[in-house]
């Protein structure tokens, strides 16, 4: 059932999986700024990256777009709104667009990248600038990547149980929705405990250091690059450039 998380690793071998964490973090960050604050124009240019990259990677489309179906229903939504409010398609296009690319984008990390990498990898870097909390910090966000497929299958499973039991949802929406919401919380509680208990018999140290990923010469160049481009992009915003 985790894989009804759309974010999630696909053990692969393509050049997004060999990149350091860090450097397609900057990438996804500075990619989001970007296109969130771009002209319709330049929103479906920028759109055209992910989708490059999508296709080179051979990532499995069918099953993302199944898996994105809650992303595509807000996207039309916005699509809508934007319309009755904008009154031009270009315009009223630009905002869903820029919306799915910055979740594809998101889709391109998560996908070639594991939770522990990614935490492990963002600790190292923020250690030097914050010392030991940067470890701590970095523990933190693993243990949560790590538990939130374990919530999404504990959810999914009292749904199909109840459901089961043959309890009508939408008959008393409000009851049903509090007691979910009750079971789900209790037993991310229980995990949660088992889980801490299972790190500390085996001596775990949040604040210690761990190891890391090196930069090579295309992660030196993407970070350059994502840089760059915010840069530029916040130059043309200041003086309002609107044609960017």
């Amino acid at each position: 059932m985790a894989q009804a998380l759309i974010f999630h690793y696909r053990p692969s071998d393509n050049f997004l999986v060999k990149m350091n964490p860090n450097a397609k973090l900057i990438a996804l960050l500075s990619y989001s700024i970007v296109i969130s604050s771009s002209q319709p124009a330049s929103v479906f240019i920028l759109a055209l990256i992910p989708l490059f990259i999508s296709f080179a990677i051979k990532l499995p489309a069918a099953r993302y777009i199944k898996e994105s179906a809650f992303f595509i229903v807000l996207a039309v939504i916005m699509f809508i709104s934007s319309l009755a409010s904008e009154g031009d398609i270009t315009k009223a296009a630009a905002s869903p667009v820029a919306f799915l690319s910055m979740v594809l984008a998101a889709i391109l990390l998560t996908d070639s990248t594991m939770p522990d990498d990614l935490s492990r990898s963002l600790g190292s870097a923020l250690s030097h600038v914050f010392g030991k909390a940067a470890y701590v910090l970095s523990a933190i966000i693993e243990i949560t990547l790590a538990m939130i497929p374990t919530i999404i299958d504990s959810a999914l499973g009292m749904v199909e149980a109840r459901k089961a039991r043959g309890e009508v949802f939408f008959s008393h929406p409000i009851h049903s929705i509090s007691q979910l919401s009750v079971s789900i919380l209790s037993d991310i509680l229980d995990k949660a405990e088992i889980y801490i208990d299972a790190l500390y018999s085996r001596g775990y140290d949040a604040s210690k250091r761990r190891s890391t990923f090196s930069y090579s010469f295309s992660d030196a160049v993407v970070i350059i690059l994502s840089i760059l481009l915010l840069i530029l992009k916040i130059f043309y915003k200041f003086y309002d450039n609107p044609s960017f």
